[in-house]
C-alpha cells in the first residue's frame, strides 16, 4: 500500500484580499488537486466590515475546509484547534464515501454495534496519517503589530503536531513577498521545529493582501512532489470489501 496522507492548506490573514486574482477560485482549484483549504480570519474588537469575514466562509467552503475567526490572542489555539478539525473532517468525508461505494450506508446510518470498529479506526488513523499543512501567512502592513504572535502560532503547532504519531510536515508562505513579489516561500515542508523557528523569524510585513496568488504558490508547492510515489487521502481506500 502507498502511504496515504492529508494535504492541508491554512490562510491566516486579517483582512480581505485586494490583489492578485480571487482566492475563490484558487480555493477551487485547491481541492481539484485533492488540497484541503481551511482559513483563519485574525479580526480586532472594533472590526465592522463583515466583507473579510464572508471572503474566509467562502474560501473554506470552496475549498473543502474548515474555518474559524480569532483574536491574535487565540491564534496559537485556533491554529492547533482548525488543523485538528481539517484533519477529522477530511477522514470523515472519505470513510464515508468509501462506506457508501461498499455497503451502501454512510457511518451515521450504520448499526451502533457496528459503528463502533470504524470510529476507533478513524481516530487511530487521524494520528498516524502522514499530514502536510502549509501555511500562508498574511504579511501585509496591517500585520506588523501581530506578525510576533503570529509566529508564536507557527511554532506551538508544530510542538503539538510532534505529539502525533505519524510525520507531520509544515511549511510558511508569506504573502506577499519581498521586493514586490505577490509570495514568499520562508520554508519547504520540515518537520524540525529549530529549521522551521529560525526560517519564521525571516518573516516582514509591508504592502497589499495577494491571497490568491499565496494560495497558488501552496498549489504549486504541493503538486511539484513526486506523485507517483505518494497517494494522496483521496486516492487511497481505507478498506477492502471483506473488511466491512
Amino acid at each position: 500500500m502507498k502511504e496515504m496522507k492529508i494535504n492541508q492548506v491554512i490562510v491566516v490573514t486579517d483582512g480581505r484580499s485586494n490583489i492578485g486574482g480571487d482566492p475563490i477560485v484558487a480555493a477551487r482549484e485547491a481541492a481539484r488537486n485533492n488540497i484541503v483549504v481551511s482559513a483563519i480570519g485574525i479580526v480586532d474588537r472594533s472590526d465592522v466590515d463583515e466583507s473579510p469575514i464572508q471572503e474566509i466562509q467562502d474560501i473554506a467552503a470552496n475549498g473543502g475546509g474548515e474555518w474559524e475567526l480569532t483574536y491574535i490572542e487565540n491564534l496559537s489555539n485556533t491554529l492547533h484547534m482548525l488543523t485538528q478539525r481539517t484533519i477529522n473532517k477530511t477522514i470523515n468525508t472519505v470513510v464515508n464515501k468509501q462506506l457508501k461505494e461498499i455497503i451502501g450506508s454512510e457511518l451515521d446510518e450504520i448499526e451502533p454495534k457496528n459503528r463502533n470498529k470504524f470510529v476507533d479506526y478513524i481516530e487511530n488513523l487521524s494520528d498516524e496519517i502522514h499530514i502536510k499543512c502549509c501555511i500562508l501567512m498574511d504579511c501585509s502592513g496591517s500585520m506588523k503589530p501581530k506578525i510576533n504572535k503570529a509566529r508564536e502560532s507557527i511554532i506551538d503547532l508544530m510542538n503539538s503536531l510532534k505529539a502525533r504519531k505519524g510525520k507531520s510536515e509544515i511549511s510558511v508562505i508569506a504573502f506577499p513577498g519581498k521586493s514586490r513579489e505577490m509570495t514568499n516561500l520562508i520554508n519547504g515542508f520540515s518537520d524540525d521545529v529549530d529549521f522551521i523557528k529560525n526560517e519564521i523569524y525571516k518573516m516582514d510585513t509591508g504592502g497589499t493582501t495577494p491571497t490568491a496568488p499565496a494560495i497558488y504558490s501552496a498549489i504549486e508547492l504541493f503538486t511539484n512532489k513526486a506523485k507517483q510515489f505518494e497517494e494522496t487521502i483521496e486516492e487511497e481506500p481505507f478498506f477492502a470489501e471483506s473488511t466491512v
